[in-house]
């Protein structure tokens, strides 16, 4: 803000109060009386572009045709297809089908193969031509650009049959073994355990004199290999070796490994994980309902999707029983700048915790097993919200029930990374919302657009702008997710999964309105102190705002704390005169005057519209409003400024004991 003086006589100075400088965004934590001037105290259905002003917000339409049948949308994503063609595909709240749209989100068909539990959001993650479907509830689903298909759990293997070679006899010694069957995609549970009693301890066998034990087993379908575990004790039994039979002669040539047990759980189905993330070039993923402290990992290269240790693919359990569980891996760098796999954790409270894993690998035979390493990030801070994680620029960003946080390397400490909250200047309005856990966020032309929900569901947007770094709050329209879509004519369009209904919704600044319908939109001052001496009295005569750009019907207004009165409207003005319709073919003219064709008519607007309140009134204090609830109305705010003359003035009677 200006405060200008421009001419003093006596005790009464001429006083300009001018507002023009807006890049302090939305504050909510500062009461509007010591709130700075470059903040709003409130900027409902707005947005900041140039350098900081505030503008209509992006409007809302349609975008393709409703998915028959579908009252609602699960999910919904671009998948590119190897001919570089581009399909949306979407999952139906109602019915749990898969569907897929060639043609921009219209002429939206059924994809065959595999159907998800209603309501139950889906993630969606393309590597190497396929896309990954999961949900943490049903098996998860592989889409190659024809038809869905299922990962098939296969069943441990059974009539585990043991028997001593001729140079051991019955003894007092005993082998205890599980045998596990295994795919691409993971491994079974063991066998029932199966033990046999021996004359000797297994570390003294020689094999050339006919000491091991033959097993055998069923063999079973789909199988790739199948994993033989051991231990001279019941329960305990370790990985031993790995054969593409069904049977195995333990010899004592292998050594077993501790750090290898027997699976308690059968992922050769998939693990149901509910969050997916690629990362050194593997398929992370947690969430999974029957494991909330475990995070997944498949192989590489050409055991993508794989998720068996034997083929690459690893798991790992983060303080299993703690108060702490995984909520979605993101890829992201250590402290010294290498990429690894970063994990975010919830707890009741909000706070949680941030995990990094890193991956190594041990030979056993001619088999790699990778082996995980974790390490918890000292002092950080988790999330509740993992479809409001964001990567933008250097840092993730992130939701919790705390406030907005950001995991980045902190400045001047070399190997240190550290999360620090966003939030401060929207704390109060944050900490008010409801079901934090449904946030949803995506970085999209500079800005994180948060969408959060006062009320049962998600019915608000709320925008970090990371080039003018503030924040935007609030839009009153909530999604329950963002994409962005790419179209046959190479038109890129920011998208919404509206709460309700089958039908996308695009997001633009090309739209005027939600819908073809207007909304209201508002700008409000900090309430401005005249002066230092707090007796002073501002003598308005005359309030002006400034806008750029505009059309429609804007709304200004005066409000202020006066003399008599305590705080009120002081004075109001509607503008509407800001240019004019004009429409004219597009033909040459010739022997007619005029051509017969025409052109919807355009709205031209001047670049600046000024419009001026002139009211007598004594202030302490002064509020100014900028707003409109009319359809087609657009307005940018480039200065507000009030004149008049300072008062000096004794301290009213009213004001002393």
């Amino acid at each position: 803000m200006e405060l200008g003086r421009i001419n003093q006589k006596g005790t009464a100075k001429e006083l300009l109060l001018k507002i023009d400088k807006f890049d302090g965004g939305t504050n909510t934590m500062v009461d509007e009386a010591r709130l700075g001037n470059k903040f709003a105290k409130e900027s409902t259905n707005l947005i900041q572009v140039q350098d900081g002003l505030w503008k209509t917000r992006w409007g809302f339409n349609y975008y393709g045709e409703a998915i028959p049948g579908e009252d609602s949308l699960d999910g919904v994503a671009e998948y590119v297809k190897s001919d570089g063609s581009r399909e949306l595909i979407a999952v139906g709240g109602t019915t749990g089908k898969v569907y897929k749209s060639a043609d921009d989100g219209k002429n939206w068909s059924q994809i065959l193969g595999a159907t998800f539990t209603p309501g139950t959001p889906v993630n969606f993650i393309q590597i190497e031509g396929l896309f990954y479907l999961t949900n943490g509830v049903d098996l998860m689903a592989r889409y190659n650009g024809t038809s869905l298909a299922t990962y098939t759990q296969i069943s441990a293997p059974a009539n585990v049959t043991l028997s001593r070679g001729g140079g051991l006899t019955e003894g007092s010694y005993h082998a205890y073994y599980q045998i596990t069957a295994v795919t691409e995609v993971g491994e079974t549970n063991g066998s029932t355990e199966t033990s046999i009693t021996i004359n000797k301890e297994r570390n003294t066998w020689v094999g050339a004199s006919n000491e091991y034990i033959d097993i055998t087993w069923d063999a079973v379908a789909g199988a790739k290999r199948y994993n033989i575990y051991y231990d001279d004790e019941a329960g305990y039994e370790v990985y031993l070796g790995s054969t593409t039979t069904n049977s195995f002669k333990d010899d004592n040539t292998l050594t077993p490994i501790e750090q290898v047990e027997v699976p308690d759980d059968n992922t050769t189905g998939a693990p149901k994980f509910a969050t997916t993330e690629l990362s050194g070039n593997r398929l992370w993923g947690t969430k999974d309902p029957d494991n909330p402290y475990r995070v997944y990992c498949s192989g590489g290269g050409q055991f993508m999707g794989s998720f068996s240790p034997f083929y690459g693919g690893l798991w790992v359990d983060l303080e299993k029983g703690g108060r702490e569980t995984p909520i979605k891996v993101v890829h992201y760098r250590t402290g010294k700048g290498d990429p690894i796999a970063t994990v975010l954790c919830s707890s009741p409270e909000g706070l949680g915790s941030i995990w990094q894993i890193d991956v190594s690998t041990i030979t056993v035979g001619d088999t790699a097993i990778t082996i995980p390493i974790p390490y918890k990030v000292v002092g950080s801070i988790g999330s509740n919200a993992p479809a409001g994680i964001v990567k933008a620029r250097e840092n993730i960003i992130f939701p919790n029930r705390r406030g907005i946080f950001g995991l980045r390397n902190r400045e001047q400490l070399f190997n240190v990374l550290a999360t620090d909250e966003f939030s401060q200047a929207i704390r109060p309005n944050y900490r008010s919302l409801n079901n934090i856990e449904n946030i949803c966020g995506y970085y999209y032309d500079g800005k994180i657009f948060f969408s959060g929900a006062e009320g049962s569901t998600n019915d608000i947007i709320f925008i970090l702008d990371l080039e003018r770094n503030n924040w935007q709050w609030k839009w009153t329209r909530g999604v329950k997710g963002f994409l962005e879509y790419t179209d046959s004519g190479d038109r890129t369009h920011l998208l919404a999964i509206p709460p309700t209904g089958g039908r996308l919704w695009e997001i633009s600044e090309r739209f005027s309105g939600d819908f073809g319908q207007g909304f209201y939109q508002a700008y409000i001052s900090p309430l401005i102190s005249v002066s230092k001496d707090k007796t002073d009295i501002f003598k308005l005569t005359e309030a002006l705002v400034e806008l750029g750009r505009a059309r429609g019907t804007v709304n200004f207004e005066v409000l202020g704390i006066s003399k008599n009165k305590g705080f009120s409207s002081i004075a109001t003005a509607t503008i509407t005169n800001f240019g004019s319709n004009a429409g004219i073919g597009t033909d040459l003219l010739s022997a007619v005057l005029l051509s017969d064709t025409s052109l919807i008519p355009t709205v031209f607007t001047t670049a600046t519209t000024k419009k001026a309140i002139r009211k007598r009134k004594k202030l302490y204090a002064i509020q100014f409003r900028v707003s409109s609830t009319k359809a087609d109305t657009d307005f940018t705010i480039l200065s507000i400024q009030a004149k008049g003359r300072l008062l000096k003035q004794r301290t009213p009677s009213m004001w002393l004991n």
